[in-house]
């Protein structure tokens, strides 16, 4: 939003008719969570320094990614109150760019020496629309494993390194903690709609991908993928999880901090066995983290989540990331974008790596001392990208992860049958994703 249209809400009109300009930022900010705006404060200074007359106004919101979205959505309603640039998570990025939210920066990218040599192709792929374009610039990627508590194994008779080649293997390991070791929890994942994406990703996508052959979108005929077999195995992973009280109280599975508590309480007390999640979570525990665990490297493993009966490759991973993207509404596109290079460059890029424990996107972070300096787990995260999968993030993917999220706590709460769910998504799926034209069955 530039200065003028800013005016109402307070002296934009002088500084616009001056020659000084605004750019708003928007992003997330959590009080365990401080990494990004750390980034951009920084980011700021050394913007506002070496551009005179330019302001950079930082607007945080406070909350999960779904509390985010809404205040996102809500000022991209209109050219007056849109952000100028904001944070974005990859799979939401082509909804936008459908709705003519987002500006394509190729032409702005092309004149950048760092978007040429540091950004691996792979990466690159991560805001790239539909159309071929790019609208955003990665700050982040990932890959997801299990991470596990070495004194709670220990205590269960289960063996460290842990290797589990199956679902079964899984699945089994959590029973032992559940009659070994009955005061923690044996096994947490992701899985109600409270949780949102991370339920879709995190819990969902890393079984379905994880069966022979399961998909949510058939590439070959540009189909989506009506249930089946790998989805209602998927979803007997999570029933199987619940009704055997092997996971968290239904509480705790509806709860907003539940990663927080997981990782900050739980892990730390040996109250938590296993959790599937992503190569970030190590984040919590470093010396830059809102409550350090120093002992962490010492208590805690981590190991692939197994493809369901060992099919090869033998492991599932699933990437996503977060970029920076520029909106279609800002009438500074040139500022907005070389405030993107500011905030995006090698310094401020470490910055948040290191702080968030998310894997680097940029070459010359990745090879930096300070990277995996603290964070053993890098490497065997960043390893992980040889057998990752990327969602499917067409402009419809948001409604179909949030039908999939349906499933997904129906079968947590009890409420419906693996069976029952997968009926529910198939009779949901069409008028998520444009008809029945658009969908193959199973």
């Amino acid at each position: 939003m530039t200065a003028l249209t800013a005016a109402g809400c307070g002296g934009g009109a002088s500084q616009e008719a001056s020659g000084a300009k605004e750019l708003e930022v928007l992003y997330k900010v959590q009080p365990t969570w401080p990494h990004l705006e750390r980034m951009l404060t920084d980011a700021k200074k050394q913007y506002e320094a070496a551009h005179p007359g330019v302001t950079i106004k930082l607007v945080p919101v406070q909350g999960e990614n779904e509390a985010y979205y809404t205040k996102l959505a809500l000022l991209n309603r209109s050219p007056d109150s849109a952000p100028d640039l904001y944070y974005h998570d990859t799979f939401q990025v082509n909804a936008d760019v459908a709705a003519g939210k987002l500006a394509p920066l190729d032409d702005y990218l092309a004149k950048w020496p760092d978007w040429a040599t540091q950004f691996p192709d792979s990466v690159k792929q991560a805001a790239r629309g539909a159309d071929g374009k790019i609208y955003g610039v990665p700050i982040s990627t990932d890959t997801r494993g299990l991470w596990y508590q070495k004194d709670v194994f220990a205590k269960a008779g289960l063996p460290v390194p842990w290797e589990p080649k199956t679902w079964n293997d899984v699945l089994t390991a959590a029973r032992t903690i559940k009659q070994k070791v009955p005061d923690a929890i044996p096994f947490s994942m992701y899985s109600t709609k409270a949780l949102g994406e991370a339920s879709t990703m995190q819990g969902f996508e890393m079984l379905l991908y994880g069966t022979p052959g399961g998909t949510l979108y058939d590439a070959a005929q540009q189909k989506w993928v009506a249930g089946g077999k790998n989805f209602t195995d998927a979803l007997t992973f999570i029933d199987t999880i619940y009704r055997e009280e092997l996971g968290p109280r239904q509480a705790d599975a509806h709860n907003l901090k539940l990663a927080d508590k997981a990782n900050y309480e739980w892990f730390p007390n040996a109250r938590l066995g296993i959790s599937l999640d992503g190569a970030w979570t190590a984040a919590a525990w470093k010396p830059t983290s809102t409550k350090p665990w120093p002992q962490w490297t010492e208590k805690i493993g981590w190991t692939a989540m197994p493809t369901q009966n060992g099919e090869e490759p033998g492991a599932v991973s699933m990437s996503g990331g977060w970029v920076m993207a520029m909106s279609a509404y800002t009438e500074h596109k040139q500022e907005a974008f070389d405030f993107l290079t500011v905030a995006t460059n090698k310094e401020n890029s470490t910055t948040y790596a290191v702080g968030t424990g998310d894997l680097a996107p940029r070459k010359d972070v990745a090879a930096d001392p300070r990277y995996a300096a603290d964070n053993p787990s890098v490497k065997f995260f960043t390893d992980l990208a040889a057998v990752t999968h990327f969602r499917p993030a067409y402009e419809v993917y948001p409604k179909v992860s949030a039908q999939v999220q349906e499933a997904m706590e129906a079968v947590t709460t009890g409420r419906q049958s693996p069976e029952e769910a997968t009926a529910a998504y198939v009779k949901a799926l069409p008028s998520a994703v444009g008809g029945p034209d658009k969908v193959v069955a199973r």
